[in-house]
């Protein structure tokens, strides 16, 4: 009975060995098949979009949806609102994006109050929107956007700006859409 335990852990190992080799193996052939997809392409005063079509079986198995916005300078991508949360890479320029939390009241709070002055004292207040968030962008950021955050980019300066986005669809916050949805 001694020997048996031995000769069945190498039998045990043996197998894992072949599950894990085939494993390997399917995993490698998969990465070998994936193809370079062509996009569809809108032209608009603002620049081009670029979406990639997430109907495609490689977009369908990762759960994911891709866009590529080329925003000429000193332009503005209108606003736009998705359901699905969405990382976006800056690929090329700089530029401002904007974004507006939902949930919040639209009104502007108070922000610091400060003193100066010697003998006479003044009071500046300054005023800045609580809801609403900027923030500078450059070429290698990536963005993390929420599921329902409205926002919209500005290009200021000389080259265009060159933003990849891709949407994550598989999760349970697509409740009613299965498919990308900017509105």
């Amino acid at each position: 009975m001694a020997k048996a335990i031995p000769f069945a852990t190498l039998i045990t190992f043996f197998l894992v060995s072949m599950v894990f080799a085939q494993y390997q193996t399917g995993q490698q052939s998969q990465q070998q098949q994936i193809q370079q997809q062509e996009a569809r392409q809108c032209r608009i005063q603002r620049g081009v979009t670029e979406i990639w079509n997430e109907f495609e079986d490689q977009f369908q198995c990762a759960g994911v949806a891709a866009l590529k916005n080329i925003i000429h300078p000193n332009c503005l991508s209108l606003p736009n609102f998705s359901p699905s949360p969405r990382l976006v890479y800056i690929q090329q320029g700089q530029g401002l994006i904007g974004m507006s939390i939902p949930g919040c009241a639209e009104t502007y709070h108070s922000g610091k109050q400060s003193v100066r002055g010697g003998g006479v004292r003044t009071r500046q207040t300054e005023q800045r929107d609580q809801h609403q968030k900027v923030h500078r962008v450059l070429q290698g950021d990536i963005v993390s956007l929420p599921a329902g955050v409205a926002h919209s980019c500005y290009k200021d300066g000389n080259e265009e700006l060159v933003v990849v986005s891709s949407f994550y669809l598989a999760g349970g916050h697509q409740q009613i859409y299965s498919s990308v949805q900017s509105v």
